[in-house]
């Protein structure tokens, strides 16, 4: 795909996934057998859904827009307020709901929570680096979008290896143990990360890469093995709903928080550095999440 957003545009990224989408489309029809006639026994809870939706919609456009608006302006600051208020309101609701959409009694168990925090900010922390490299690749190095992403690729190729391998080690010898690595690790490679600079190698980059592949990939499995694992029988798939939802609001959070540290650094320090200094503290601010997420890992119990 580097090589086709060079040829054609960006746009090219978006375009390569239609044939794929139709082809799985093609063979989810052929081969998923039908499912049996049934009866939904619990409502879906669009009162919980639009709440956890304002809020984050809030949350996210201060962040996007906070510089913009000015951090201290009456909108960027009632937008916050806001968000706290439907976010908060959302989970007094989903506390008297019978079917809710995000079922708050599993945060009773610890092994839970700490799972499902940490798996926040796990992604807090890695989709801020998917962020931020681009721009120290593409505008601070100058690099081609399609040497800048064969270079992005070691990243998701050291997780894709390590992952199946941390997830059988964690079969043996528990999940805790991987995870804290994991989050270590990861928070080892995001500040090693930030601190390249402008004569920085490409030896250099890579091998940070790879560090935050190789903590991505020895934290998610026996994480997302400890939340699914701590849940009953008959609640698995609410866990796995809550690890998905855990997963977009890390998502949609690390770009947020990343792009508004980075935004505000940049254009609050005009100078010839700037953008090394944006990318060095806004990455030095993704390892804090990841440092945090760490310490959740170790709440667990074996």
């Amino acid at each position: 795909m580097t090589f086709m957003t060079d040829l054609i545009s960006w746009r090219a990224v978006f375009y390569i996934n239609i044939p794929v989408g139709l082809f799985a489309l093609v063979l989810a029809w052929m081969f998923i057998p039908p499912d049996g006639a049934g009866k939904l026994s619990e409502p879906f809870d669009f009162q919980g859904a639009l709440l956890f939706l304002a809020g984050l919609i809030a949350l996210l456009l201060g962040l996007n827009q906070g510089y913009a608006w000015g951090w201290r302006s009456p909108t960027i600051i009632s937008l916050f307020v806001f968000a706290g208020l439907f976010l908060a309101i959302f989970i007094y609701v989903e506390k008297k709901r019978s079917a809710p959409l995000l079922d708050l009694s599993l945060f009773n168990n610890r092994i839970f929570s700490a799972s499902v925090v940490s798996a926040v900010f796990n992604y807090i922390a890695v989709f801020s680096v998917l962020l931020l490299m681009p721009f120290y690749l593409l505008e601070g190095r100058g690099l081609s979008p399609s040497q800048a992403g064969l270079i992005l690729s070691i990243q998701p190729i050291v997780m894709a290896i390590i992952a199946p391998l941390s997830g059988s080690v964690s079969d043996r010898i528990g999940t805790r143990i991987p995870s804290v690595l994991g989050m270590l690790v990861l928070t080892g490679g995001i500040f090693l990360m930030s601190r390249l600079g402008q004569s920085s190698s490409i030896l250099e980059i890579g091998i940070a890469l790879a560090i935050v592949g190789l903590g991505t990939g020895t934290f998610i499995s026996p994480n997302n093995s400890a939340i699914m694992g701590a849940a009953a029988r008959e609640r698995q798939g609410i866990a796995a709903g809550t690890l998905a939802t855990a997963r977009s609001v890390g998502m949609v959070l690390g770009v947020g928080l990343a792009g508004a540290f980075f935004t505000t650094i940049i254009e609050s320090t005009p100078g010839p550095n700037n953008l090394y200094l944006a990318f060095s503290i806004s990455l030095a601010a993704a390892a804090g999440f990841a440092a945090f997420g760490a310490i959740f890992s170790a709440i667990k119990r074996k």
